[in-house]
């Protein structure tokens, strides 16, 4: 008999433990628009977060999706870093 729920078995990750976030998007982002290096390496664990998922390997999923969301933060704040500091080496430059 179907009760309304969508997926009434249980979830994959066990009884309320949560899927890891693979930061995909975040990845790419700062790859783009923050740094480059480092927003590849973040790629790279971002997929093998959701490769480890796609075979049911929660413990390398969990590794993996930490290291990608600790690569997005770094290249996050060098970007803003390296943005700010062109910003006002360009202020000196103009003014002194």
């Amino acid at each position: 008999q179907y009760d309304g729920q969508p997926n009434a078995g249980p979830s994959p990750a066990g009884r309320g433990q949560r899927l890891p976030k693979d930061y995909m998007v975040e990845s790419v982002l700062v790859t783009v628009f923050c740094c480059l290096l480092t927003g590849v390496v973040a790629l790279v664990y971002s997929h093998e977060t959701r490769a480890a998922l796609s075979r049911g390997d929660m413990a390398q999923a969990n590794v993996a999706s930490k290291r990608a969301q600790s690569l997005v933060l770094f290249s996050l704040l060098f970007g803003l870093f390296a943005s700010i500091s062109w910003v006002i080496y360009v202020l000196v430059a103009l003014y002194l």
